[in-house]
């Protein structure tokens, strides 16, 4: 079966590339090809920068499981590379597009392009496929307050806590999926244990206390997370944590897999003089989020009604 494939990051999967790959799948079907989706897991740009930690906004292994609830038919990685940096337009297109997907179709966004320093943009791209008789397409942005939604707008959005509109400029909320892990018992130690994550370096973690949810061992639950420095207790800024409070919840759970996805920012990280300000915070944080959901959940009931 001939294939219709799309090429890009994807990083996020936002509503942007929603709509090139949904327009991709329907091109397939309409041609009767098999639809895939080709992506490089760290992008370009991280590449030649060097970047390594705090710029993701998926992993690899959560941009295959958003393509797979897309109902992609196939989706493939290519790393992307010394070699692959060093190709030019054509031998990009030749060998990779044509040579190892044999590409009958493609589709791309209006910003597109590839090869050895972008030099393959949409009107190569097209002038190439009329050249090998590929059906091409482009599809136009998605726009969001006026801004064109893009990974490096959501990036931006993440770090700077901006979660609401993450999640708007995603089609979904914004989670982190990590260990459980051993911390330093401060929180139980204020009333208010907490579930310390050990999340990968490239996930970005966006910074402030959240209204999130967590899913744990298939069950649900709601709860308050914190990420950040915890400048009041650690004076070294080493690095950010990522810990939450699970709401009405009293159990061992060291080392079990734990999903977070951030719903609401509720402030920043503030620096507190004496422990008991920061207990009264904290206590102040989880009225707030317990507010936040009981107003969602009251919502939710008088749409079923």
């Amino acid at each position: 079966m001939a294939n219709y494939i799309t090429i890009g990051t994807y990083d996020g999967v936002h509503l942007g590339h929603q709509k090139i790959i949904k327009a991709s799948i329907k091109e397939s079907l309409k041609h009767g090809m098999k639809s895939i989706v080709v992506y490089f897991p760290l992008s370009p740009r991280f590449y030649f920068s060097g970047k390594n930690s705090n710029c993701l906004i998926t992993l690899p292994s959560e941009r295959d499981l958003l393509l797979k609830n897309i109902r992609v038919d196939r989706y493939d990685r290519i790393a992307f590379n010394a070699n692959v940096a060093a190709m030019s337009a054509e031998d990009f297109f030749n060998n990779i597009i044509v040579g190892h997907y044999d590409a009958s179709g493609i589709c791309v966004g209006h910003d597109f392009a590839f090869g050895k320093d972008r030099q393959g943009n949409l009107n190569f791209l097209k002038k190439m496929c009329v050249k090998k008789s590929i059906h091409f397409k482009h599809m136009s942005f998605v726009n969001y307050k006026s801004h064109k939604i893009s990974s490096s707008l959501i990036r931006r959005q993440l770090t700077l806590g901006n979660i609401e509109d993450a999640n708007k400029c995603l089609g979904w909320n914004y989670s982190i999926t990590g260990k459980i892990i051993e911390g330093a018992r401060i929180g139980r130690q204020l009333g208010f244990p907490t579930a310390n994550i050990d999340v990968p370096a490239l996930k970005i973690i966006p910074p402030g206390v959240f209204a999130v949810k967590l899913i744990l061992d298939g069950e649900t639950y709601n709860g308050v997370a914190n990420a950040g420095y915890r400048p009041t207790i650690d004076k070294t800024k080493s690095h950010l944590i990522l810990e939450t409070h699970i709401f009405d919840f009293n159990k061992n759970i060291y080392g079990k897999t734990l999903k977070i996805e951030f719903l609401k920012r509720i402030r920043g990280e503030k620096k507190f003089g004496l422990p008991e300000s920061l207990k009264k915070q904290i206590v102040e944080d989880a009225r707030v989020a317990r507010e936040y959901f009981n107003k969602v959940e009251s919502s939710e009931l008088r749409v079923k009604s």
